[in-house]
């Protein structure tokens, strides 16, 4: 079969890009394709077919293989996020250039969520782009992991990730030593790579009942069986409004009820309905508390939520759903089945 080339650094093909990249490869093959990841520019010939990760990729791609045929997938906004993380306008605008550019020469883009299409429109308007959107998901429905004996019964918590910025870890530790003096039997679990920084934060902020964990990607799905809560808070800012953080697939698929703020638009639209998921206004420790407080009044039954959640699956976490659409894309942006 023909190849479509992924161009990326070794480093971007991780846990929070395998699964997404595997539903891309499973549409590419039934066109007759090949996703075959090649790092190396020197190898990609000059008229192949290309997706890229982000757009540095996909402007030495331009560069060096004018005549190639690009696709993006579209995880994040580079400019703004460098803009708000390092606080460096000489990095957003180099990354604002390099955007417009490759969007300008691309066949089409994979988006992760439709504020990400939005943004773009309102921020490119004269730009004729074809795109398609598919969550980032990571995880399938585990539902042994919902029967877990005693899972809706005691308050364990968990958070799942590493202790960047946007993870709001202080904010995470200041909710829970509020909860915790209302709710003394709940526990908090941080499973993540960084082990030694996370154990010194809880120190410094000495928050109780906290443990810290590291398990394997591909040990996290029966890790998390144990626990009923798990925390994804993010500050309301444009690079938390367009993305779709594969921690709530992970949590929901075990059967973990996410506490979280709407900062994700489309989750917040998408995942209205389904019950329960812990709603946040706000990072307020005293709001967190008090709406964790509010679903603990509620005895929970393991089918019930293993049904919701399996809704939410079916109709937007589900990638097979996405594969039609998929097809489509591909097919209108010019890669005709081989």
């Amino acid at each position: 079969m023909p190849d479509v080339h992924l161009f990326a650094p070794p480093a971007q093909l991780n846990d929070a890009t395998r699964h997404y990249l595997a539903s891309l490869a499973g549409v590419l093959g039934e066109l007759g394709h090949d996703l075959t990841h090649t790092p190396d520019l020197a190898a990609i010939p000059p008229h192949a077919n290309v997706l890229t990760l982000e757009c540095k990729s996909a402007a030495r791609l331009s560069l060096r293989r004018p005549q190639a045929r690009l696709w993006q997938w579209l995880q994040g906004l580079y400019p703004e996020e460098a803009r708000w993380q390092f606080e460096s306008r000489l990095r957003a605008f180099a990354w604002n250039r390099l955007e417009a550019w490759t969007l300008r020469r691309s066949q089409g883009a994979v988006m992760v969520s439709q504020a990400m299409q939005q943004h773009f429109a309102v921020k490119y308007p004269q730009l004729r782009l074809d795109s398609t959107v598919m969550p980032c998901v990571n995880a399938t429905l585990a539902p042994q992991a919902f029967r877990t004996p005693g899972k809706y019964t005691r308050p364990a918590f968990v958070y799942a990730g590493g202790l960047q910025r946007w993870q709001c870890i202080d904010a995470m530790l200041a909710a829970f030593t509020a909860l915790h003096a209302r709710l003394p039997e709940a526990t908090l679990t941080l499973l993540t790579a960084e082990q030694a920084q996370a154990a010194a934060r809880i120190r410094q902020l000495r928050t109780p009942a906290t443990t810290v964990a590291y398990v394997p990607a591909a040990e996290l799905p029966q890790a998390l069986a144990a626990f009923k809560y798990g925390f994804l808070l993010r500050e309301d800012h444009v690079v938390n409004r367009v993305a779709t953080p594969t921690k709530v697939s992970s949590y929901m698929a075990a059967g973990v009820i996410p506490v979280m703020t709407r900062a994700a638009q489309d989750f917040a639209q998408r995942l209205s309905s389904t019950s329960p998921i812990v709603w946040l206004d706000s990072l307020d420790a005293g709001h967190i508390g008090q709406r964790v407080l509010a679903q603990e009044s509620h005895t929970l039954d393991a089918e019930a939520v293993l049904a919701a959640y399996r809704s939410a699956f079916d109709h937007y976490l589900d990638h097979a759903s996405y594969r039609p659409a998929l097809r489509d894309f591909f097919l209108r942006t010019g890669l005709a089945a081989a």
